[in-house]
């Protein structure tokens, strides 16, 4: 008997190729990650410094850590960049050098291929921590967050924009669901259905927390660049500019 749950869709492979690539500070404060979307795959590097022992100009040591590799496959211990290593000198002739690699936190299979995602940033200062905003097809937005008690994402919020009277408007079945953010980090605008925006104003990162509020954004809107006020079409791309 056909199993129901793969009547329409099957995964067989997993993406191979990375679509969109973002550093932001997302598992913890201060934290230097990596995040990949590969189709519907979301993946979340860490970059940590691993301690190696060189005793030339050519020859390298590696320590135990270096050597190490989970058997799970977690862990990719191979170095990622090579170049201005930080050298520490140490008794006997021997330095230490601190090489970065990469370390796989999480992979996560989401419903739905990811179009574009952009950083959320947090407060200001070493006790930042950064939220992931991922735009789906068609006219999806989503606000994600890492737990650190669960060590895994967690979703904040679900924005989507499916309604008859946007989809109505459009003359293109393939959607991008661009994002882009303001600088000064007061809104995200996706663009949906060609040539209209979904606005979502977020809170400013100095306002977090203040009389007790910690809602990271207000009611989203959505933008018709086709108005009669503003009538511009057949857009191509779209960035926000300081100020």
């Amino acid at each position: 008997m056909r199993d129901p749950t793969y009547t329409y869709c099957r995964e067989v492979l997993p993406s191979s190729t990375v679509d969109r690539a973002v550093s932001l500070s997302l598992t913890r404060a201060g934290a230097s990650n990596l995040a990949l979307a590969r189709g519907n795959i979301l993946e979340v590097y860490e970059v940590r410094l691993v301690m190696n022992k060189e005793t030339g100009q050519d020859s390298l040591v590696p320590t135990n850590e270096y050597l190490y590799r989970s058997s799970n496959a977690e862990e990719f211990d191979l170095p990622m960049v090579q170049d201005e290593d930080r050298q520490r000198s140490t008794r006997g002739g021997f330095a230490q050098t601190e090489r970065p690699q990469l370390h796989l936190v999480g992979r996560w299979s989401l419903h739905g291929r990811i179009m574009d995602m952009q950083p959320v940033r947090g407060s200001k200062g070493r006790q930042r921590v950064d939220r992931l905003l991922l735009s789906f097809a068609e006219a999806k937005m989503s606000v994600v967050s890492f737990d650190q008690s669960l060590q895994t994402i967690v979703t904040e919020s679900i924005h989507y924009y499916e309604h008859e009277s946007l989809t109505k408007k459009c003359f293109n079945d393939y959607q991008t669901c661009d994002l882009r953010t303001d600088p000064e980090g007061r809104c995200v605008a996706m663009r949906i259905y060609e040539d209209q925006f979904a606005v979502l104003p977020l809170a400013a990162p100095n306002e977090l927390g203040v009389l007790g509020s910690t809602k990271l954004y207000s009611d989203s809107f959505v933008v018709d660049m086709r108005g009669a006020d503003v009538d511009v079409r057949n857009i191509r791309d779209f960035v926000f500019l300081s100020g």
